[in-house]
């Protein structure tokens, strides 16, 4: 049995009879590697809390690993080149509101608001400067799926709404839930004297593909998503199921952007699917070490000087930075030490939050890959206050790679060295004047965000599974499984039902002073019928224990793809519970 990998030893262990044919070597299972990975990271060694001068230090920033040269394409190069191919773009608008605004706790514009490089702002800042800009970047992308962060949403009437100029033809849209807009529009009015709600929003395009029912599902301002599959007549018929989020993460937390992840791997969950997209502004470059990156496929434990290294820097962020979070819901602030480097406590802790978001990811059975962009972000380093600015890999691409294959995505700021040196957002120069370009010459534009956009297109094809021949005898051995437990809770039953003591002979009614008889009170059980129910309880707990264990030991050593199968026969957790089979 291909699916199998269970030896008569196991079977026997489980109550099932065993098949004389041998069965092949397997990989470990699902819950196998979770295990794993939680025992290495608990057991890592924690370097001694007191001073030493060989002790490792945050180290400089790694260097960019970028996707192959074959693949990178020029920004703005339109993405519908291979009608085949599924695209998508993502980019953080920076919303109006957030620029250069007074925050009343203050007095004064936050640092991450202020933008110091962005002059003239009239050219390079003012919203009606920037807002064509995005629209034609927008439009001529021609991308199937836009991810957008800091959208600023109208009012109209009683609700908000995406605003006109993103009404784009041929695209719907999926924004936050309006419960979750008005909190963020009564946030900013009391915050920034300005009642506007801002997050972020997913478009796709209807004449390719279609979106599934998710109720129940809750989009937030920073987490949107939409589970899309190709329309049967279109080039994308190949695309099954997949949940495209937009995201723009935590500024300032790690801990909450695990979180965050973490509570999105349930929504593909609930929707029935493991593939997804991820795409936005993640608030960290992504670097080994990042809890973020324990979410990726086959990301290997980090090495020590890179969990220093990314711990460290996430302390001096979260001590040092001012975020748009309210002061009620702020974290509280961190103690950094003086030489920089993490104490035992706080490493300890940070290896136990990447612990989690890789049991998570296992756990949920969503394998992650990273799209390798580069720089998306150009500011003044932080103090600084002239250029040339500093870059930074904020916005990122994760995808499903079982089912999409990356075929291109756009080139960032390491093609742009001029643009990175000036900062973002940056102005139309003379000599790169924004100009619509015949093909096969690249579009030219400036840049009228903080944030580089970031895209990629991806060749999909249907879900590997099992053949059917393996699926049959998987679900033989299941139906054999369950065939074993309800024997044996028949053998139980009529044990137990051999065993019982003969009742005790009713009392006869006390007759009333009116000639009638008394209804007889509830007598108390024998000695002996006490004992029985309480020897009943007692081995119907029993055997309901070694049931569930059996079931879960049943399903431990099953792969990707039987996992898969049973998925979709039925509700596994309902069954690895009660061992009662439900509709998926």
């Amino acid at each position: 049995w291909r699916a199998g990998g269970i030896d008569s030893a196991h079977l026997s262990r489980i109550g099932v009879a065993s098949s004389p044919r041998a069965q092949p070597a397997r990989e470990p299972s699902v819950r196998q590697m979770a295990t794993l990975k939680a025992e290495q990271a608990a057991a890592a060694p924690a370097p001694s809390s007191a001073p030493s001068s060989s002790a490792p230090s945050a180290g400089p920033r790694p260097v960019s690993e970028l996707a192959p040269a074959a693949l990178r394409r020029p920004r703005c190069t339109p993405l519908d080149g291979d009608p085949a191919c599924l695209s998508l773009l993502s980019l953080n608008l920076l919303a109006p509101a957030f620029v250069r605004p007074i925050d009343t706790r203050t007095g004064e514009v936050q640092p991450y608001a202020a933008f110091e490089w962005a002059e003239p702002a009239d050219e390079v800042l003012d919203w009606e400067a920037r807002r064509p800009r995005l629209l034609a970047l927008l439009q001529e992308s021609k991308a199937d799926v836009v991810c957008l962060q800091e959208v600023q949403f109208e009012r109209q009437g009683d609700s908000f709404g995406l605003p006109a100029w993103l009404a784009l033809d041929g695209y719907a849209a999926k924004i936050p839930g309006q419960s979750h807009l008005e909190n963020m529009a009564e946030r900013n009015k009391r915050v920034l004297e300005n009642e506007v709600a801002i997050g972020c929003a997913v478009l796709y395009r209807t004449d390719r593909l279609e979106a599934l029912p998710d109720d129940g599902i809750s989009n937030t301002n920073t987490l949107v998503p939409v589970c899309v599959r190709g329309l049967p007549s279109s080039p994308l018929a190949t695309l099954e199921p997949t949940v495209v989020f937009s995201v723009h993460l935590d500024a300032q937390s790690e801990e909450k952007r695990v979180e965050q992840f973490t509570k999105c791997l349930g929504i593909i969950r609930a929707c029935g699917s493991r593939e997804a997209i991820f795409a936005g502004d993640m608030n960290t470059e992504c670097w080994d070490g990042s809890c973020l990156t324990a979410f990726l496929a086959k990301q290997a434990e980090p090495s020590e000087d890179a969990i220093i290294r990314e711990c460290a820097a996430a302390l001096r962020l979260s001590s040092s930075e001012g975020g748009d979070d309210d002061d009620e819901k702020a974290a509280p602030a961190v103690e950094v030490p003086l030489d920089g480097v993490p104490t035992a406590e706080q490493l300890a802790a940070w290896r136990a939050l990447w612990a989690r978001a890789a049991g998570s990811a296992l756990a949920q059975r969503v394998a992650l890959t990273r799209v390798l962009t580069g720089p998306t972000r150009a500011a003044f380093e932080h103090g600084q206050t002239s250029g040339p600015c500093a870059t930074w890999r904020l916005d990122h691409i994760f995808y499903s790679a079982r089912t999409l294959e990356l075929r291109s995505l756009w080139e960032t700021l390491e093609a742009d060295p001029e643009g990175a040196a000036a900062g973002l957002p940056n102005r139309i120069s003379q000599s790169r004047r924004f100009r619509a370009v015949a093909a096969p010459e690249p579009l030219i534009w400036t840049l009228p965000s903080d944030h580089h956009p970031v895209a990629a297109t991806f060749r999909p094809s249907p879900a590997p599974r099992l053949d059917a021949a393996a699926e049959e005898a998987l679900m033989a051995l299941l139906a054999a499984l369950e065939g074993a437990q309800e024997a044996a809770r028949s053998e139980l039953q009529a044990d137990l039902e051999a065993k019982a003591p003969l009742p005790a002979p009713a009392p006869e009614a006390e007759q009333a002073t009116d000639g009638k008889k008394k209804k007889g009170g509830k007598e108390k059980p024998s000695p002996e019928m006490i004992a029985h129910i309480q020897e009943t309880r007692k081995r119907t707990r029993e055997q309901k224990e070694v049931h569930l264990q059996a079931r879960q030991s049943f399903v431990e050593v099953l792969g990707e793809l039987d996992l898969d199968a049973l998925e979709r026969s039925m509700n596994l957790s309902t069954w690895l519970e009660s061992g009662t089979r439900s509709l998926p």
